[in-house]
């Protein structure tokens, strides 16, 4: 039995073994509905991954995927787009806890403020950085 495509069957033996201690914790424990779900979609998940990465046919087709110029740049615009709405969702967080330790008075929105303060400004300077980056790359 030969591995084809390694970080598949990395991937794949970690959902299987996540969905094996799943099925421990369940009888141990006992069974509920998000558990068991969550354990069969796991044990699934990582069975399918495990066989696609041992057959030599389909991990050829997974590779060949992976390199299309098409996927490549729909995964790119989709990150990109994360990212845009993360920095927007972000701000108006922080206007929210702004508002509401300037208006209502509360003291817990003061770290929240600052919490998300740095998040944006984190998200901020590592665009400002890929940016230059890649200005310079190309």
């Amino acid at each position: 039995m030969k591995i084809y495509n390694k970080n598949n069957f990395f991937l794949g033996l970690f959902f299987g073994l996540l969905g094996i201690a799943m099925l421990i914790a369940s009888i141990w424990k006992g069974f509920d509905i998000k558990g068991s779900l969550i354990m069969v979609l796991c044990l699934f998940f990582g069975i399918g991954i495990l066989i696609r990465s041992l057959s030599a046919g389909l991990s050829r087709e997974d590779k060949i995927n992976e390199l299309d110029e098409r996927n490549l740049l729909v995964k790119i615009k989709s990150r990109s787009t994360a990212f845009l709405w993360s920095e927007g969702i972000c701000f108006l967080c922080l206007l929210a806890c702004m508002l509401g330790h300037s208006v209502i008075g509360e003291v817990l929105s003061v770290p929240m403020t600052l919490a998300f303060g740095i998040m944006l400004a984190a998200m901020m300077l590592l665009e400002l950085i890929t940016v230059i980056y890649y200005n310079r790359k190309i």
